[in-house]
């Protein structure tokens, strides 16, 4: 034998410890961790194969570790193994620069607070130093890798294939989520070929960090927990779906989205994991579809670093722990004072629980809360009874009662039911359909005979422990050994007691839809999609064409990703669309636009056609007929709307009633409205209130010579959103860790003098100055000025922002300065950024849907008055660009006329 090479042996080490591009990344993004920056970047160019660039704001490299800052197993982390015990840090073993640059080209820019400039660094395969030049990146580090796997052709070959590569690039973004929502504080931006492909903003908590990455709808359905205990010294945080909750916003098909640290380290736990996904399908409805799933879920497990072993494997994902047990039943005990109990129903076959961890011994002071699936509760051992003298009754009667055994845990036979649930078919065949329901909790398929007969003579009482209970093993069948399943039993009503014949009884089929399957959703035409009676298809945009094209390619090529990431490939594919091919869909939007204007042309000048009218009544009473849905919840205002101006099927149409005739003069109605106008002289815009429509939210009103309908509500969002917008005041919230203002962050020299020169207060005790400009305040943000005895040591920062909307941060500041320097912008409306007027608009129709249905007269004559005074003549559209008025008939001037029309409508 002969000793190998160093070369080779550098080789053969690195590529063990480096295998895929994300080894790489979670390397170096470990050391901008461990070097506390709070800015991270990563770029990729041919998913990392060409280019791989982590830059950060951290400390630095010191100038004095330069020359063996790639040399294998130089560390400035730890220095002995007993430090192991004390580990605070991602890193310690020395190894991942001197293993990527065994396998890359490495180039190193490093910058220290007490560097004047920074230097970049060219290292060597040995990770020597070869070459050095000063650079313009400000203080950090970046790690630049090209060429990766350049001495590993098979290696390299792996990824030749675009779908490995795509996936390679997907691990990667779900490795920096993971990082994102443990660390809060942390910005990140991920960029393949200069495009970004993801990035979160620096945030306040981990709660908005979880809506950076699931998402709001998913973190609203989720509880944050907290366990703290002292022997052994054991913590448990993170955010738990809510009991009862829809798995379907809480859930996915692949675990990705479900975190789990140890001590802030992103770990792959299959017992931690297990576990959870044990009591969290528990707690489901639908056991089975929610089995197949991963709940989103965030824990993180703080344990002394004496207690963890994170050296098993090179990629530090997988650990071991000495106290595992004690670490689980804490899980558990969370997991069961949240979702309650649940038995598994192998360990219990088998007479066994889960090594080392019981469920019988949780704490007395845990909170049991039961399953929504549990229909009898087995607290305080109660037991649902059934004598035996009146189980024969007829008509499906039963004798049922609740009796309560706390201060003896005997229990006499004769009241037991000692029945499997096959047993109960014959109780089951006796009742109505509707009034048995068979909910059984979790399989409890335990052996238990202490409530057999076999076991209690007459006379004696069989021992019933706790124990016996909280595993559902009390009861059992003497047969066949299984478990007794509560059920519950419902009494038919007194109405279908008196009834001459019992239905007979069907089990429930399976073909039945069950009641968290998805309806189709149903068409249904609205009153501001209908002209003169016509449906009229709203325009279609450019991109939404593109995207009715794109989307079933993207879901072709990657049918496993979620709607999130196809929205993303489809914006992605329409920034990158050739100049011609742009011009084909803007073409389309044109026409889809000139079709839609033409439509509502010919609407208005055909609308009072007889047959166009009738051919236009029985097409929509036949899509109401065949789509229609009965309503039982109270008519929302729009639904009111929509309900007016739809046409109902022949079918449900209110009988006819009896007609009787009534003199009608087209002389004596103009002479009325006339004594109306006249009467009302003063109303707003010369509009004049008729009278509001029965059981309606809408109001006839007369303008000149034309009778238009009038939705009130739609006025007032528009006045609530003005007001808002020239009035509201977005709460601050103190930030844990001011931001630092400087013309790079601001966007150039230019924005900073706009900022310096808005409005501030007078000078704190200290020297503070904080700016008090209105256009600030009013968008939420709280900016502090430190002064110097010179520009340069001039320090901005902002010190509080507005969390009300999610990602709300400098990039809306300078939004505001780009308004002010651009726009001239003076007032506060003039400065409000997207995001602030979209949120704005939603606090305005929440407002608007809290007013009353029936709005009375003077309250529509305040509001016609505040439209004529705030809004201008032409935006009489509403938030959504809906019309306040909609056109009923122009009213005849003669009786010739009038005739006419009718004529014409016949």
């Amino acid at each position: 034998m002969k000793a190998l090479p160093p070369e080779t042996v550098r080789l053969l080490c690195s590529s063990q410890v480096i295998t895929s591009v994300l080894n790489v990344v979670k390397e170096l993004v470990e050391n901008t961790l461990d070097a506390g920056s709070s800015s991270l970047e990563v770029k990729l160019e041919n998913y990392g194969l060409d280019r791989i660039e982590v830059r950060d704001n951290g400390s630095g490299i010191k100038a004095t570790d330069v020359p063996v800052m790639a040399v294998k197993h130089y560390t400035s982390k730890i220095s002995c193994h007993e430090d192991l015990e004390r580990l605070e840090t991602y890193g310690f073993r020395g190894e991942a620069l001197a293993s990527i640059c065994a396998i890359s080209e490495v180039v190193i820019t490093t910058k220290t607070a007490d560097d004047d400039f920074s230097i970049q660094y060219s290292v060597d395969h040995n990770g020597q130093i070869v070459s050095q030049k000063p650079s313009h990146l400000g203080e950090g580090t970046t790690v630049c890798a090209a060429n990766l796997f350049k001495n590993l052709p098979v290696r390299r070959q792996y990824y030749s294939n675009t779908k490995k590569c795509k996936e390679e690039l997907k691990r990667v973004q779900i490795l920096l989520t993971a990082y994102a929502v443990v660390k809060p504080e942390l910005r990140i931006t991920l960029s393949h070929n200069k495009a970004v492909v993801w990035q979160k903003s620096r945030v306040s908590d981990h709660r908005t960090a979880l809506m950076a990455v699931l998402g709001a709808a998913s973190v609203a359905n989720m509880l944050p927990v907290q366990h703290h205990q002292e022997q052994p010294e054991i913590g448990i945080d993170g955010f738990f779906p809510k009991p009862g909750s829809d798995f379907n916003s809480t859930s996915s098909s692949t675990p990705d989205k479900t975190f789990i640290f140890v001590n802030s380290r992103p770990v792959h736990h299959k017992e931690i994991l297990k576990l959870f996904k044990q009591y969290y399908t528990s707690a489901q409805s639908n056991k089975e579809s929610a089995n197949r799933r991963y709940p989103f879920v965030l824990i993180n497990i703080t344990i002394p670093p004496s207690t963890v072993d994170v050296n098993l494997t090179p990629d530090k994902t997988e650990v071991m722990l000495q106290n595992k047990e004690e670490v689980l039943l804490a899980l558990e005990t969370m997991l069961i004072s949240l979702y309650g109990y649940s038995i598994d129903n192998d360990d219990l076959k088998s007479g066994g629980n889960r090594p080392g961890v019981s469920s019988v011994n949780a704490p007395e002071h845990t909170d049991v809360v039961p399953t929504p699936s549990t229909d009898v509760s087995l607290e305080d051992a109660e037991l649902l009874e059934i004598s035996p003298a009146n189980a024969d009754k007829q008509d499906g009667e039963l004798s049922l009662s609740n009796t309560a055994n706390t201060s003896s845990s005997s229990i006499s036979e004769d009241w037991v039911i000692n029945r499997s649930s096959s047993d109960f078919d014959s109780i089951n065949s006796s009742l109505p359909a509707d009034d048995v329901v068979m909910n059984s909790t979790a399989d409890l398929n335990c052996n238990s005979p202490k409530a057999s007969k076999s076991d209690s003579g007459p006379g004696q009482e069989s021992e019933v422990s706790a124990e016996s209970w909280s595993t559902g093993k009390a009861f059992s069948n003497e047969v066949t050994r299984e478990s007794l399943e509560p059920v519950k039993l419902h009494v038919p009503k007194a109405h279908e007691a008196l009834g001459g014949t019992q239905p007979t009884c069907t089990r429930s089929s399976p073909s039945k839809r069950p009641s968290n399957v998805i309806m189709e959703k149903m068409a249904k035409l609205t009153a501001y999609e209908l002209i003169s009676n016509r449906s009229v298809r709203q325009p279609s945009s450019a991109f939404s064409l593109f995207e009715q094209d794109t989307r079933s390619l993207v879901l072709q090529e990657s049918p496993r990703a979620s709607p999130q990431d196809v929205t993303t490939a489809v914006k992605e594919r329409w920034e990158s669309l050739g100049e011609e091919d742009r011009k084909k869909y803007e073409s389309k939007a044109e026409k889809s636009l000139n079709a839609y204007n033409l439509q509502r042309k010919r609407a208005a000048e055909g609308g009072g056609q007889c047959g166009e009218g009738k051919k236009q009544m029985s097409a929509e009473s036949s899509l109401n007929k065949a789509q229609g849905v009965k309503r039982k919840a109270p008519l929302a205002n729009q639904q009111a709307l929509d309900k007016l101006f739809s046409s109902q099927p022949s079918s449900k149409r209110s009988p006819a009633k009896l007609s009787k005739p009534l003199p009608f003069s087209i002389a004596t109605l103009k002479q009325s409205l006339n004594l109306l106008s006249y009467q009302n002289s003063s109303s707003a815009q010369g509009l004049r209130l008729v009278n509001r429509l029965a059981s309606h939210g809408a109001w006839v009103v007369l303008c000149g010579r034309k009778l238009m309908l009038l939705n009130p509500f739609r006025v007032e969002e528009a006045l609530l959103f003005k007001r808002l917008l020239e009035n509201n005041i977005l709460p601050t919230v103190r930030l844990q860790t001011p931001v630092q203002l400087t013309d790079g962050v601001l966007g150039g020299p230019e924005y900073m003098d706009v900022l310096l020169n808005m409005e501030k207060g007078s000078a704190c005790f200290n020297g503070d100055i904080y700016f008090t400009d209105p256009r600030l305040v009013a968008n939420g943000f709280e900016i502090k000025m430190i002064p110097g005895f010179s520009s340069s040591e001039r320090h901005v920062e902002v010190t509080g922002m507005a969390d009300c909307m999610p990602f709300f941060g400098i990039g809306d500041l300078r939004e505001i300065l780009r308004a002010i320097k651009v726009q001239d912008a003076k007032t506060v409306e003039q400065c409000r950024p997207l995001k602030v007027s979209n949120y704005l608009e939603s606090e305005a129709v929440r407002l608007a849907r809290q007013l009353p249905l029936n709005l009375t007269r003077a309250d529509v004559t305040n509001t016609l008055c505040r439209m004529k005074q705030e809004l201008e003549e032409e935006s009489q559209v509403c938030i959504h660009r809906r019309p306040f008025f909609h056109n009923l008939v122009t009213v005849p001037e003669t009786e010739q006329d009038a005739q006419q029309i009718i004529s014409n409508s016949c």
